[in-house]
């Protein structure tokens, strides 16, 4: 639970020290839950409770630098702290005597800290069997600090909601960028960004160093003993390779851009944004002087050309994290900046190998420090981007993959290869609205723009040495594997072998893929079918087993009755505009959001990508007594035939409660939920004459063209390839609230 235990600790201490206890916490009564916490509700920066989706949570088994918790506490200064909420005179007598009580409460709870955690690894530090002196292995959930706290007058105050933007960083030895050797299945790239050396030493001593924060190199309080600080200005064939290796972060992040007319999803989304700004101001708002000159640039702008106005380019980052897909509103994200914040260098130990004489021994070893800056970090999101950028920079695949991953109207999930989550860590969260609202700093740093606040030398300088040392000890982890024979760490070279380069084989197909449909893309507005072979080249045999079912399915297509998609199931399929064209998933969102009156409805387009299409479900659905859906009365022969194909497909299956029935849906990759979510494993066929459409779960490509096949798709994500011809697919499940329900055993009504 990590950030979240942390935060129940920190409560716990300020708990024992508010009422002045120092017995265990199991003498207490207080023991850790994720539900106890949950409970508490305790907000903090990087959490994912008031969201209520795993999909934010914090990365699992990663730290933080700094965060923002919010929770109650005793007063320390009750006359002047809590008051109408003025601002107290840190150089007053007042002032100087809360600075002190402040100071004191932190020690007193960090105090209590340390003993809290103390006692955890105690009591989970366990003898080992294996060793000759029977030792104890020992455990430690980390180290937690208290740097400071500030009183919220305004309860409406949320720590998690109401970051402005937030900052993680990751720290990882400096040579995961450089390619030494190449590897004969992995031709390097044409797009990789090296550095013209001859070594890996070479390599290490061309990075310049420096601390975070910005600090000159002069700078005393920042004690990184073992980081020689290099002040002089780097030589130009580093400065070369940095800016290089910086065109390619920038491609990652999102940019302010001209609006292009057309861009139908832009256009849609600047119209939002616009009328979002011109909201009423509220009751009582006094109009100053600046105000109104901004009143005036904001009306002229919008007299302005469309041509001429310009919009931040959010991405959808559904490829960055396994809990999310395109549709997802999530995904639709805003990434500010990655930037180079640090160079530390860390001498490790010597090669864990025996010949340690043969072993070259990296001097210095640096170890850089990238931060991300955006809105809201998905979980894996930040590993996943520094894992696409090492991909890059080392050239096992071309920077086109960066085209590839964010194109929303290509549907294969193309995801990013994960970095190792030891480098991971929280950087800090900045609340510029709320530290107007307040008058008070609200994270940590130099300022003095207000008097209140964390802008108090003594905590910035607590927090500067705190982040040194945090990032010393993540550099050193990456040495717990021992040194290989080449010099690198074995813990890079693990990664390598087996996540990114396995990853490179695998997507360098996808890539390959992506290309080909790209170019084909530029001819065909409509599908693209250039791909496939021709219609006429498949079997129109279709075996008695399947007869009976394509000949209703084809009777209700004609019939004119087929009913609509709902809503939910048009996110996750592909539109077509009625000009034929395919509609950007960007252009349904910014519909559906500017949507008052149904904010669902995503689409004002023909349905799929085969033309006339449509998706619909009879049999049974979850509600009162299992209710029957129209489709039932529609198509009664249809439904009866449909539920005896799944007993002769799979007579030891458990026959089914409901099925989805789709004709022509090129699906998008999703999870299925709605109505009865956490289903029965799936069955699903496919019918008519067509080619293509194959059925992808989770990457693995399956022919279900009279093929039936089962699948998850309640937890495995799946999607549908494009295809040319008449399509049809059945998918049998049942619904949560619908078991012990067999359709087949269902009384269907027949047609008014």
């Amino acid at each position: 639970e990590g950030g979240q235990h942390a935060a129940w600790l920190v409560t716990q201490a300020i708990d024992r020290v508010s009422r002045g206890v120092n017995g265990s916490i199991s003498e207490n009564g207080s023991s850790w839950s994720a539900d106890a916490a949950t409970d508490s509700k305790i907000n903090r920066s990087y959490g994912s409770i008031s969201r209520e989706s795993e999909a934010v949570a914090q990365d699992l088994h990663t730290g933080a630098i700094t965060e923002v918790l919010c929770t109650t506490a005793l007063p320390l200064f009750v006359d002047d702290e809590m008051n109408t909420g003025d601002t107290i005179d840190k150089q007053s007598i007042a002032g100087k005597e809360l600075k002190r009580k402040t100071s004191a409460w932190v020690e007193s709870v960090n105090e209590r800290l340390d003993q809290m955690i103390a006692e955890m690894a105690s009591s989970r530090s366990t003898p080992s069997t294996s060793a000759p002196s029977n030792e104890t292995h020992e455990w430690s959930p980390g180290r937690i600090r208290v740097f400071g706290r500030v009183p919220i007058t305004q309860k409406k105050f949320n720590a998690e909601t109401d970051v402005t933007h937030r900052r993680v960083d990751y720290c990882f030895p400096a040579d995961l960028m450089y390619a030494s050797s190449k590897r004969e299945d992995l031709s390097s790239s044409k797009t990789a960004v090296q550095p013209e050396v001859s070594s890996l030493q070479e390599y290490c001593d061309l990075l310049p160093s420096f601390p975070p924060g910005n600090k000159s190199a002069g700078d005393s309080n920042i004690p990184h003993e073992q980081t020689p600080l290099d002040s002089s200005r780097p030589n130009d064939k580093t400065i070369a390779y940095l800016c290089e290796m910086k065109k390619v972060m920038k491609k990652i992040t999102t940019q302010v851009e001209d609006l292009d007319d057309k861009d139908a999803g832009a256009v849609l989304e600047k119209e939002f944004h616009d009328a979002k700004r011109k909201k009423k101001k509220p009751n009582g708002f006094k109009t100053t002087a600046s105000s109104t000159t901004k009143n005036k640039v904001e009306s002229s702008s919008d007299s302005m050309p469309s041509s001429s106005k310009r919009l931040l380019k959010r991405k959808r980052f559904h490829n960055f994290c396994p809990h999310i897909l395109a549709h997802d509103f999530l995904s639709y994200r805003r990434l500010d900046r990655i930037f180079h914040r640090a160079t530390i260098r860390l001498e490790g130990p010597s090669s864990s190998d025996d010949d340690s004489s043969a072993v070259p021994t990296i001097k210095n070893r640096p170890f850089v420090v990238f931060s991300l800056t955006g809105d809201l970090f998905l979980q894996e999101q930040a590993v996943r981007i520094i894992g696409l950028l090492i991909a890059i920079c080392r050239g096992v695949i071309d920077d086109d993959i960066i085209d590839c991953i964010f194109d929303e109207e290509f549907t294969t999930l193309v995801p990013a290869p994960p970095a190792p989550c030891i480098g991971l860590l929280s950087g800090e969260a900045t609340y510029m609205t709320w530290e107007g609202r307040m008058k008070a700093i609200l994270n940590a740093r130099r300022t003095d723009r207000y008097s209140k606040g964390w802008n108090d030398e003594e905590v910035v300088r607590a927090v500067e040495e705190w982040e040194s040392t945090v990032l010393n000890d993540v550099a050193s982890s990456w040495y717990c594997d021992g040194v290989a024979v080449d010099g690198r760490l074995n813990s890079e070279n693990q990664w390598l072998e087996n996540v990114l380069y396995p990853w490179a084989k695998e997507t360098r197909v996808l890539l390959a893929d992506y290309r080909r449909w790209k170019a084909s893309k530029d001819t065909i507005t409509t599908l693209d079918t250039s791909l496939l072979p021709s219609i006429e080249s498949i079997d129109h045999v279709v075996s008695p087993l399947f007869e009976k079912v394509l000949y209703h399915l084809r009777q209700a297509d004609e019939g004119g009755l087929w009913p609509s998609t709902s809503d939910g199931r048009q996110q996750v399929m592909l539109s077509t505009s009625n000009d034929g064209s395919q509609a950007a998933l960007s252009v349904s969102h910014m519909a559906a959001k500017k949507n008052k009156e149904s904010r669902s409805s995503a689409y004002s387009f023909k349905e799929g990508s085969g033309g006339a299409s449509g998706s619909f479900s009879v049999g049974a659905m979850p509600g009162k007594q299992c209710s029957q859906p129209k489709g039932n009365s529609l198509f009664p022969e249809l439904v009866k035939a449909a539920f005896e194909l799944e007993v002769a497909l799979c007579p030891d299956r458990e026959p089914s409660s409901t099925i989805a029935i789709n004709r022509n849906a090129q699906f998008r990759p999703h999870t299925d939920n709605g109505a009865g979510a956490g289903q029965s494993t799936s069955l699903i066929v496919g019918l008519g004459n067509y080619m293509g459409g194959d059925l992808v779960v989770e990457g693995a490509k399956k022919d279900i063209r009279y093929k039936a096949i089962e699948f998850d798709g309640w937890k495995e994500r799946h999607w549908t390839l494009p295809f040319q011809g008449e399509r049809y697919s059945l998918v049998w499940f049942t619904p949560k609230g619908c078991e012990g329900v067999r359709g087949i055993d269902l009384n269907i009504g027949t047609a008014a």
